[in-house]
Formats: structure tokens, sequence, C-alpha cells
């Protein structure tokens, strides 16, 4: 089975690789920014230009990962965020058939964020990791995951 695993480069890295017993028996592949700590993962990666150093460059970037993920399909997308990638890449796997999964930031407490609540319609399940925001929200609460 194929797992594309879904993050930015900071805490949500660290957040996905506390994961790790859940995906590391499978054939994995980060999508993930270009950053010193995405060169040191040993799985394969797709690796984007961040957003904030040039959205052209960032868009070029996912126009060359968008054959990558078309012609080696992932069956399972999991994210613990990534933001504009997670916009484009959430309703692109969906397209294709994968299941998709998102664990929403540890740090937002109150409320969701604006790309997890744009991406929310596209995911086959929404984890947030405070009781209180899964019942305000109606998402999945599994207790402390991480």
């Amino acid at each position: 089975m194929r797992v594309d695993l879904l993050c930015s480069w900071g805490g949500h890295l660290q957040e996905m690789m506390e994961l790790r017993g859940a995906w590391e028996a499978y054939d994995c592949r980060f999508v993930t920014y270009e950053s010193v700590r995405a060169d040191g993962l040993e799985e394969p990666k797709i690796l984007l230009v961040p957003p904030w150093k040039s959205r052209i460059r960032f868009l070029i970037s996912l126009a060359k990962a968008l054959p990558k993920v078309l012609f080696d399909r992932p069956d399972v997308l999991i994210s613990t965020g990534m933001g504009h990638a997670d916009i484009f890449m959430f309703p692109l796997c969906r397209f294709l058939g994968a299941y998709t999964i998102y664990i929403e930031s540890g740090a937002n407490i109150t409320e969701i964020s604006g790309s997890a609540a744009f991406i929310r319609r596209f995911c086959d399940r929404f984890i947030v990791r405070w009781e209180s925001l899964a019942d305000q929200i109606g998402a999945e609460y599994h207790g402390g995951i991480f």
C-alpha cells in the first residue's frame, strides 16, 4: 500500500514522525517543503518550494509534483498540516480514490486552521487533538494520539 505523508517541515513534520508506528510498515513517501530537515528524511520524498519564498516557484513545484502523484498514486494520504499544499493535494487524492486522513495540529485548541476548514470536505477522517474542539465542530477525537 502506498501512503503519502503530507506535512510542512517544522512542528508538523515532528507530529508526523511521532506517528511513525502507524505508517512505517507501508510504502511511504513524504510530500513536504524543501528544507534541511526534509533532506535528512530517509523515506522517498517530493519536495515543494515553500510558498513564502516564492509563490510562482511554489506553483511550478506543484505542477512538477502532479505527474508523480498521478502516475504513482497513493492509496492513503495522511496530513498533519501543510497549508497551501493541503488545499491542492486533498481534492486531487480524493478524486484519485485515495483514502484521506487529516490530523489537525495540537497547537489549534479552540478552532481549526483555515486550510483545514477548506479541506475537511475532502477527508475520510478528520481528527483533532482536543476533545473540546472535537465536540464543538463534530470532528474525531481519540485522546492523546502523540
